[in-house]
């Protein structure tokens, strides 16, 4: 009781932190360029944020592994691997498809992209050509990863270089082999090596605990540098569009996850929002999947009762091909550069959008910005011009907050319908902590 009431403490310190930060920023914005102002940017306030930021994701790639070899050597056979997998699966699918459903139905009714000036469209184009440029290189390799590069992306010859790249399709797949592997050997000797990486996945959760103690001041730190920088003034359009993206991303994260806790999960929704306070703080400050999920993993287990077994299976996975957030992004922001250009999207065009968002939200990179290239080789398929990209990157720091809340909150979702599908009593932990 005494840890949860700590808990339910930090995380209203975080959102405290969040508030204070985003106040201090706007101040800071409004302040303007000075040198005083850009040294406590950059020699104070900065390196707190990018602290933060490099302790969480240090003890991802061991969190990742030893969780999800422990999880699913704990599952007891490959059988329940393949059913859970698949209901998870699943889960992820559907609920990507309505936020993607949420994303078209606001972008088609608003419209926002329409009415932009020739002058205005080109002028934003030419001021941000560099950065465009780059991008698009990025994007290239997208279409060459999804087959078969896809292969060479899951399956690593050298595993130790792909833990050092982050490839998380790779360390995924690496672990989930070694813990099925483990379920096929001598108990004793299998014995010996999921304890090992159960006090490695542990120790990981205890550092996390540490630095989230610190996390109410690092928070504020990083919202203090993003709102200094990126500002809150857009031009009308853009200002629309950022509506409309919001907007989907609230429906969703409101609506379609209230209905999922209400109708298949059945814990309080009250109790639901409240919970993942920190979740929410960490993604919306980090704007990484990746840097979030050890919260993730320590907030389902020490907040919802959900057993290490489901919630070290379930969110690495989630992390790299649950994306709901992102593909409600990309859907808005392709059909809003295409009414920018007079692009006639088709029906079947928006199916094939639809499709092509699915299929490449899977494995996004889960750091800020990971999904921009991904949106430049979506539009490049239906004929949308990839320099109007240009027009959102001004604002897309602030957009990528909200869509990494959307994202780890699905993860955070998903492991909750896991625990409920195989008959963990939530409500009684809920009730027993409250």
């Amino acid at each position: 009781m005494k840890k949860n009431k700590a808990e339910k403490s930090n995380s209203t310190k975080i959102f405290i932190g969040l508030i204070i930060g985003g106040i201090i920023g706007y101040l800071f914005n409004i302040w303007g360029t000075n040198p005083i102002r850009d040294g406590l940017l950059k020699y104070v306030i900065s390196p707190v944020g990018i602290a933060f930021l490099r302790a969480l994701f240090m003890v991802v790639v061991p969190l990742v592994f030893a969780s999800l070899v422990v999880g699913v050597a704990k599952l007891g056979n490959a059988q329940n691997v393949g059913r859970l997998g698949g209901r998870l699966i699943s889960f992820y699918l559907i609920t990507t498809l309505m936020a993607v459903l949420i994303g078209q139905l606001f972008i088609s009714t608003i419209r926002p992209g329409d009415g932009v000036s020739a002058e205005v469209r080109d002028s934003s184009v030419a001021a941000m050509q560099e950065q465009v440029a780059s991008l698009q290189a990025k994007s290239t390799a997208v279409n060459e990863s999804l087959w078969p590069g896809l292969v060479e992306k899951v399956i690593p010859k050298n595993i130790v270089s792909e833990m050092a790249e982050t490839n998380m399709l790779a360390i995924i797949f690496v672990s989930i082999l070694f813990g099925i592997a483990l379920l096929s050997i001598e108990k004793k000797k299998s014995e010996i090596a999921i304890q090992f990486f159960d006090a490695i996945s542990d120790s990981c959760i205890t550092i996390v605990g540490w630095i989230m103690k610190l996390a109410p001041i690092c928070v504020a730190a990083l919202i203090i540098t993003a709102v200094a920088n990126f500002g809150l003034e857009v031009m009308k359009n853009v200002a629309l569009y950022i509506f409309v993206v919001i907007a989907g991303y609230l429906t969703h994260f409101f609506i379609s996850y209230s209905l999922i806790m209400k109708l298949f999960v059945k814990i309080p929704i009250k109790e639901f929002y409240k919970r993942i306070l920190p979740i929410v703080a960490t993604a919306f400050s980090t704007s990484s999947s990746s840097a979030t999920m050890p919260t993730t993993i320590r907030t389902l287990e020490k907040s919802f009762g959900v057993p290490e077994k489901i919630s070290s299976f379930s969110v690495p996975l989630g992390a790299t091909v649950n994306m709901d957030g992102t593909a409600l992004f990309e859907v808005v922001a392709a059909l809003f550069i295409a009414q920018i250009f007079g692009v006639d999207i088709s029906l079947m065009g928006q199916f094939t959008l639809v499709a092509l968002v699915l299929l490449t939200s899977i494995g996004v990179a889960g750091v800020p910005g990971g999904s921009i290239p991904i949106l430049i080789s979506a539009m490049a398929s239906l004929g949308i011009p990839p320099a109007g990209i240009a027009l959102i990157l001004g604002v897309d720091r602030l957009l990528d907050m909200g869509r990494t809340v959307v994202n780890v909150t699905g993860d955070a979702a998903g492991a909750l319908y896991l625990a409920k599908v195989e008959n963990v009593n939530l409500n009684k932990f809920i009730k027993e902590t409250t």
